[in-house]
């Protein structure tokens, strides 16, 4: 673990110090820790805390209230801006993209549990090094399976985005989907909420999946889904 945290940038660290003085935990969560297990640079540093976003923002110097609806603030540390978000349950999504109500919550593997895929539900305290994993993404990561977080039909109705984002992790990964994850994805409930989401959104995924070497192992994918009728008919 100390030659992942080795990458862990001094201003992350010193979020996550920072709240642990307040009586509060920090982990970094999502991509980046899908990058670090990878031993790949990552991008981008999301944060997530048991603390409310209140006091996030007196805990700190400079703060921008980017997202308090959805628990999210960014903290300024110098040039820098790290987004921190508070752990999160959430109720329905009628619009297939943001969930109708956030439910502040005290547990990471509550938070973790509504994430997209297994491999991007694993979550680091670089302040003692505890690695939560409570999905065996870091296993799938290893095996290179793109598998949903608990019930795929019920992740891919959250966001319609994530069936098009399967298809691309499995082309910038070099990954092969989970049979149960690719046959939710076909599913006519995903393809409703997928047929909600915003051209912008579909863009920037496509953007990304031709960063990979073989950009056609994802239109493969979403040819099998019936993903690309949905945006390609012809």
């Amino acid at each position: 673990m100390d030659h992942l945290l080795a990458h862990v940038p001094s201003d992350v660290l010193g979020i996550c110090k920072r709240l642990r003085e307040k009586g509060k935990r920090g982990w970094i969560v999502g991509g980046c820790v899908r990058d670090l297990l990878r031993g790949k640079q990552a991008k981008d540093w999301d944060i997530a805390t048991d603390a409310r976003p209140q006091d996030v923002i007196a805990a700190f110097r400079k703060v921008i209230p980017t997202g308090l609806q959805h628990g999210t603030v960014t903290v300024v540390v110098g040039k820098e801006h790290y987004e921190v978000t508070t752990l999160r349950g959430e109720g329905a999504y009628s619009d297939g993209r943001r969930p109708d109500t956030v439910e502040f919550v005290d547990d990471i593997t509550a938070d973790l549990a509504r994430r997209d895929f297994t491999f991007n539900a694993i979550a680091i305290d670089p302040v003692d090094g505890q690695l939560i994993d409570p999905f065996d993404g870091q296993k799938d990561l290893d095996a290179r399976i793109v598998r949903a977080v608990g019930n795929p039909d019920e992740r891919f109705v959250e966001d319609g985005l994530r069936v098009l984002r399967a298809a691309r992790f499995a082309a910038t990964l070099e990954c092969t989907i989970d049979p149960v994850t690719e046959a939710a994805m076909a599913h006519e409930r995903s393809l409703q909420t997928f047929r909600k989401v915003s051209a912008e959104r579909i863009r920037d995924e496509w953007m990304k999946t031709m960063l990979a070497r073989r950009p056609s192992v994802a239109f493969e994918a979403m040819r099998r889904t019936h993903i690309l009728g949905v945006v390609c008919p012809e």
